[in-house]
């Protein structure tokens, strides 16, 4: 019977170290060395208090602040006014550190869409925000990214 359940334990802790040293090996649970830091980043977009209805933010690192990859991060405006960052895989947030916010709103929301016929139309329509919004040289906006989830209002005001 003592064989019986020494035999017992040891195939029990064999099959967990087993699944333990899968798991590691798998990735599974571990970020990937290559990468840097993120921090999950989502939020909502305004323009004189009303929400921007379409568009994109991205957020580009400022190297003298912590951004010294240079890789920036981009999200779709939703409908509402919101969005969510994604640096590498959907969702995944901006590298820690300190950000320009730059945002791109045309007034025609059907922008980038193809027309009836399949054509698109080439001809930029105005931009639904004051341009200085729009070029990182010029953004006053700022965010710092930090570990853990944030979100940021974007208020932009003309």
């Amino acid at each position: 019977m003592r064989n019986e359940v020494a035999t017992n334990r040891r195939t029990a802790l064999g099959l967990g170290l087993t699944l333990v040293l899968a798991t590691i090996g798998s990735g599974c649970g571990n970020a990937d060395p290559g990468k840097p830091k993120l921090g999950k980043v989502t939020g909502k977009v305004t323009y004189n208090g009303k929400p921007v209805t379409s568009g994109t933010v991205t957020f580009t690192p400022e190297a003298t602040k912590g951004g010294a990859t240079g890789q920036g991060a981009l999200g779709q405006i939703s409908a509402d006014g919101s969005y969510d960052l994604t640096t590498f895989d959907t969702g995944d947030g901006a590298i820690l550190g300190q950000h320009i916010v730059t945002v791109v709103s045309y007034s025609d929301p059907n922008y980038g869409k193809p027309k009836p016929d399949g054509t698109y139309d080439y001809k930029l329509p105005k931009p639904a925000i004051p341009e200085k919004y729009t070029k990182v040289d010029q953004s006053p906006l700022r965010c710092t990214v930090e570990e853990g989830s944030k979100t940021f209002a974007i208020e932009m005001k003309n």
